[in-house]
């Protein structure tokens, strides 16, 4: 080979390497690059809040008997998918369907806590933000399995004895009411709700909920529970208001 060949040759090689050395560059996902960050004014954010009723008599459910597990509390132990004082309803989840602006929402750092006490889920209804943890404890002395049931989000199913570190589960898609189950223990149930923005609540003992950090606007409020279905309204919430918004469910 002539030296104005060999020359060449070894540039040609030279710039192969090169181009193979050379990460693939990756186009962002349409979704990611599509969606901008949502971001609220806290001067003009207002919020909502209310309080679920229940009319009539509530029905009277069955004692839970939980002898078969010596970890578990040895007296009967009342449901918890009808919780109703004073006329209120507590575990109805409560959220913004419509209304909210376009966009990415941040998702929290901090966990979302779900507890194994006394053979139950506390709280019985939670919510969590998509890719936000969920944090499963268990301060029973009884040993526990954990079993998600979803439909659009993946599947899992973990035993978690009282000396186990916490199971940490984040949900990458949105989904309403996911059953979340103890195998070993048939009567303990939670649900769970995926969303994509943070505006939702639970109602308390005392059937009070309160979203808050809402831009003004006017927004489709959604309440839901377990054994009595979903009811919708209209709010309007307009800059630094402290809306009252209401729901009213009856005994079927």
């Amino acid at each position: 080979m002539s030296r104005a060949g060999f020359i060449l040759s070894v540039a040609l090689a030279s710039a192969l390497l090169g181009c193979k050395s050379q990460p693939a560059q990756q186009s962002p996902s349409p979704s990611a690059a599509g969606e901008r960050a949502v971001t609220i004014d806290p001067a003009t954010a207002g919020s909502i809040g209310g309080v679920i009723s229940f009319k009539g008599t509530p029905p009277k459910l069955p004692s839970i008997d939980m002898t078969q597990d010596p970890g578990c509390p040895p007296q009967p132990q009342p449901g918890d998918t009808m919780v109703v004082k004073n006329g209120k309803l507590a575990n109805v989840f409560v959220y913004v369907r419509d209304g909210l602006p376009q966009g990415r929402f941040a998702v929290p750092r901090e966990p979302v806590v779900l507890d194994q006490k006394g053979c139950r889920y506390i709280p019985h209804v939670l919510g969590v933000m998509a890719g936000q943890q969920l944090k499963i404890l268990n301060t029973d002395t009884a040993d526990h399995n954990v079993h998600d049931l979803p439909r659009n989000n993946p599947e899992w199913n973990q035993s978690q004895m009282p000396t186990d570190p916490p199971i940490v589960k984040t949900f990458p898609h949105p989904e309403m009411v996911i059953p979340i189950q103890c195998n070993q223990h048939p009567w303990m149930k939670a649900y769970l709700n995926v969303m994509s923005d943070p505006y939702f609540a639970v109602s308390g003992a005392e059937g009070t909920f309160e979203i808050k950090n809402l831009p003004p606007g006017e927004y489709t409020l959604v309440a839901v529970h377990e054994k009595l279905g979903e009811q919708t309204r209209k709010v309007k919430v307009g800059a630094k208001d402290a809306v009252k918004a209401d729901f009213t469910f009856a005994a079927p």
